[in-house]
């Protein structure tokens, strides 16, 4: 696990918190494992207490799991959780390219366009293109111009990355999705919402199926 010392003091409880969550998210540390305060406090170059309200922050959002005179653990995705968040998701997408589709303009596909081939080009690295994927889903979102539902999809993209690198370890995913967004792309060219709308579903929906897969074989 590799995290990077804080260099100015604006704020370290973030500071760690920030680093810690992105480990989990892009699992360099593993589900279930135990947290060391001193191991933390050393790799971040901070006090431990700083880095105990930043583990707080974590456990508060369900990163973190605390054990009565076991410790700290890192949290496991179950399916129940993947069920909950795809359900949220499937809901929005819908909306967005409901909202989006009235009014994208050829630019915005066009900037579209260069994130998706900037996702491709990331293929060797996962944690690259997970944030593309983000980048990807987002920039969608913010397309409606509804600030609301913006903020939801983000709220949500932290344990979609959680997610999504879970799913990568499915064999064919990467060019899977690759391929469910150009469909996407293809809808919002076409300016068709019906189209639109069930590219992005059976995107959600296949991403869920690579999830509890990779979770079964753990």
């Amino acid at each position: 696990m590799k995290l990077t010392k804080i260099e100015q003091p604006q704020s370290f409880r973030q500071h760690a918190y920030d680093e810690i969550k992105n480990a989990i998210i892009n699992h360099a540390i593993a589900q279930g494992e135990v947290l060391y305060e001193r191991d933390l406090s050393e790799k971040l170059g901070i006090s431990r207490t700083p880095l105990r309200a930043a583990i707080q922050m974590l456990e508060v959002e369900g990163w973190l799991k605390s054990v009565p005179r076991k410790g700290v653990f890192i949290s496991r995705i179950v399916e129940q959780d993947v069920e909950e968040v795809l359900q949220l998701r499937r809901a929005n997408e819908s909306l967005v390219m409901e909202l989006i589709i009235p009014k994208i303009s050829d630019a915005d596909i066009e900037k579209l366009e260069h994130i998706y081939a900037e996702q491709k080009l990331n293929e060797g690295s996962n944690e690259a293109f997970i944030m593309a994927d983000k980048d990807f889903h987002m920039y969608l979102a913010e397309l409606t111009g509804n600030g609301r539902l913006t903020q939801l999809m983000h709220n949500l993209s932290d344990q979609m990355r959680w997610f999504g690198i879970t799913a990568l370890k499915t064999t064919d995913r990467k060019d899977r999705t690759l391929k469910e967004h150009r469909i996407i792309i293809e809808g919002l060219k076409k300016r068709d919402v019906d189209f639109a709308k069930k590219a992005v579903i059976e995107h959600i929906e296949h991403t869920r199926s690579a999830v509890l897969a990779s979770l079964k074989l753990q």
